[in-house]
């Protein structure tokens, strides 16, 4: 009866496809599939194995399925699309990440005859185009026919989350911004300090960070709408590392630590966005220096690879595995629930717009490095 699979997380084994076509037939025989198919709200449910047993309407129609039989057997990260099915050995529920999954947790407390909800955020691939889901579900325990299943509602919460997190990071960049810059002002027009060519300079440096943190909003939205036109120019790679230094070393983030740039990056040419390449590789720099402490070095180096660059931000600190197995999901932040779309951002703006990829290291031996590769001559769409 059942397949025997190893797991990271959640028990892997699953039902042959006989035994769910034997439930799916339970269920299409009586009244519930009538009822389930005039709900507006996803509508899944699951056998004790975590399998799709029956799909409403609602469902079928958001996951792009012609026929419900096509998602029969699968369990709901897999008919998601979700990127950390591959990671587990067994699919959904199996990988490591897993363990932090709002909508797995919810399901095991069902199986174990509680009823329970939970919030989901979850990556997929849509049509090879990144995407990146918020979900609110509730799973309720259900004895049927002498068998135990688990009816799963899933409502898509995305664009609200988006809304709320991107008004919490756009007021409070921009409030901190523009009270930095109001500090300064106040202090040259009290005259307290002779010489205000100092002064001048900061402000000048906080405002031009003010228009680069609105704008770097604005384009994060076009980015998830499909509305983002990336303009591709030749840029040295070198050049694009010297400007994000000079960029982030007078900023209040920096907090007296010393960015290098590692004097063996060559002079590779790339074509590129230089403009977003420059926001993926800040967000790294930027991170790096909100993890690091007074008087520590982030390195920035960059290494041609024949038809590629792959451009490096290092620093000294590990992140925790908990942070490492979340760090590219939409929201997720050690800084709290209102922070949390730079990493997110950098998968996004690099994989949808600029044909690249990023990724990480971080252990011990060698604390964090993230990686942006890009190709020096991008396929054109």
């Amino acid at each position: 009866m059942l397949q025997k699979l190893t797991s990271n997380f959640a028990p892997a084994e699953r039902a042959h496809r006989d035994v769910v076509l034997a439930q799916y037939q339970t269920f299409i025989g009586t009244h519930c599939r009538a009822f389930f198919d005039t709900l507006p709200t996803m509508i899944l449910a699951l056998n004790s194995y975590r399998q799709v047993v029956f799909a409403n309407r609602a469902a079928v129609e958001f996951l792009g399925q012609s026929d419900l039989e096509q998602v029969l057997g699968e369990r709901p990260g897999e008919v998601l699309g979700c990127i950390n099915v591959s990671a587990g050995p067994g699919g959904c529920g199996t990988a490591r990440p897993c363990r932090n999954c709002g909508m797995i947790h919810a399901i095991l407390a069902a199986i174990d005859g509680a009823t329970a909800e939970g919030e989901c955020r979850l990556l997929r691939r849509e049509q090879s185009i990144l995407e990146g889901l918020d979900m609110h579900v509730n799973a309720t325990p259900l004895t049927f026919d002498g068998q135990q299943y688990i009816i799963f509602a899933i409502t898509d919460i995305s664009h609200e989350t988006r809304r709320r997190s991107m008004e919490h990071i756009f007021f409070h960049d921009v409030l901190n911004l523009a009270g930095g810059i109001n500090g300064l002002i106040e202090i040259l027009l009290e005259g307290k300090i002779d010489g205000h060519d100092a002064e001048l300079s900061v402000l000048h440096s906080a405002s031009k960070t003010l228009v680069d943190e609105i704008i770097a909003q604005r384009e994060l939205l076009a980015a998830e709408s499909n509305e983002l036109k990336p303009e591709f120019a030749p840029v040295v790679a070198r050049e694009v590392l010297q400007q994000i230094k000079g960029l982030y070393e007078s900023s209040n983030v920096c907090q007296g630590q010393r960015i290098q740039v590692d004097e063996r990056c060559p002079e590779a040419p790339i074509v590129t966005d230089g403009r977003l390449a420059q926001r993926v590789l800040g967000n790294m720099l930027k991170n790096a220096l909100e993890a690091g402490q007074p008087g520590d070095t982030v390195s920035l180096s960059c290494r041609d690879e024949l038809d590629s660059v792959r451009f490096t931000v290092r620093n000294a600190t590990v992140m925790p595995p908990e942070v490492q197995e979340n760090i590219f999901h939409r929201r997720f932040s050690t800084k709290g629930d209102s922070r949390g779309l730079g990493t997110y951002s950098m998968l996004l703006l690099t994989e949808r717009y600029l044909g690249g990829s990023v990724g990480y290291t971080s252990t011990p031996a060698h604390g964090t490095a993230f990686y942006l590769l890009l190709p020096k001559h991008p396929e054109k769409g």
